[in-house]
């Protein structure tokens, strides 16, 4: 079992969040992921961008879902079904 997450982690990982789904709309995608050139492996660099928030989104997503910030409320079956 692991331990509660601080406030501040639970804020910074919706933090993050919340900046993600702004670094995919207008204006900060315009800005910073909205052309075809640099090529990154041969795919267009707003191809690239967005793929990129895609799997920094499931890596943070799977660490707070094994960390259990997810469901930190929740009790372990184990716990549930003790004698």
């Amino acid at each position: 079992m692991t331990s509660r997450p601080s406030h501040l982690t639970v804020r910074l990982t919706l933090a993050w969040f919340l900046l993600s789904t702004a670094l995919l709309v207008a204006p900060i995608y315009t800005w910073l992921g909205n052309s075809i050139e640099p090529r990154v492996f041969g795919q267009p660099w707003s191809l690239v961008w967005v793929l990129g928030v895609i799997a920094i989104n499931t890596l943070v997503l799977a660490v707070a879902y094994h960390r259990r910030w997810v469901d930190d409320a929740e009790t372990d079956d184990a716990e549930v079904n003790a004698p």
